[in-house]
């Protein structure tokens, strides 16, 4: 029997996607001058393109569980496959949050080898709970485990995947305080708000328990999509919003 809720997050899955490699391929067309600003923004880009790619992966394991194919093998190597592209794109989220915090490329090198040992740690976790099959639920399909996913092990692989873009952003929006350009302020405030609400929310789902529930399964999706679409309107408003609040596109600026 074909799950329909597991084909209603597959659609999801596979618009947000599209979504996430359009709002990548827009913003990879600004012309940025400088070294490390240039690299600090194709790293940002990185991180819609590995968005796109993680979730591409979730569509298909649901696609796949909609209609019975449970290949624990198969799911095994697009676990793996999500698990590489979310350390890619957090990784060029979370440097370009702290370039624009210390204008410095200092940062790289720690961070890479911080991504790194998160890489290794996650498949060291998730070898570490033997997994044994593969189950279908109502919006997702999982990996059934030997050992149950809990424990300070547990908390410690989530809290290294949501709290530090959640703390990046919440410390890259104070910095509206401190700027005085319109369309700098415009920014940080779209940009900002929208990450910490996008990965707030998959924090505050996973310690409330509202996975369980179908709205908020659907809210959850939604809330990535319109993060994603907010965002780009930070770098490419509207005409209206132009001339309503005074800012500017990056497709209105000269190289940087």
């Amino acid at each position: 029997m074909i799950s329909s809720t597991l084909l209603l997050g597959a659609f999801f899955s596979l618009a947000g996607a599209v979504i996430f490699f359009l709002v990548g391929e827009r913003l990879r067309r600004r012309r940025i001058a400088t070294g490390d600003a240039r690299l600090a923004w194709s790293l940002f880009v990185l991180w819609w393109y590995g968005a796109s790619l993680s979730t591409l992966s979730g569509g298909v394991q649901c696609l796949l569980g909609a209609f019975g194919a449970m290949n624990l093998p198969l799911f095994l190597t697009l676990t793996q496959l999500n698990i590489l592209s979310i350390c890619v794109s957090l990784f060029g989220l979370l440097y370009y949050l702290i370039f624009l915090l210390v204008g410095s490329s200092r940062p790289l090198l720690p961070l890479i080898a911080f991504y790194l040992g998160y890489y290794a740690l996650l498949g060291y976790y998730l070898n570490l709970l033997n997994p044994v099959g593969v189950s279908p639920g109502r919006w997702n399909v999982t990996i059934q485990y030997q050992h149950a996913p809990v424990g300070p092990l547990f908390a410690i692989v989530f809290a290294l995947l949501v709290i530090p873009q959640m703390l990046g952003s919440l410390v890259y929006f104070f910095i509206f305080f401190r700027v005085r350009n319109v369309t700098q302020k415009y920014r940080i405030l779209l940009v900002s708000c929208s990450i910490f609400l996008w990965f707030g929310s998959a924090l505050l789902g996973s310690a409330a328990g509202l996975s369980a529930f179908d709205w908020w399964q659907v809210l959850t999706r939604v809330i990535g999509l319109a993060a994603a679409l907010v965002i780009l309107l930070a770098y490419q408003p509207f005409h209206w919003i132009r001339q309503r609040f005074g800012v500017t596109s990056f497709s209105d600026e000269a190289a940087e």
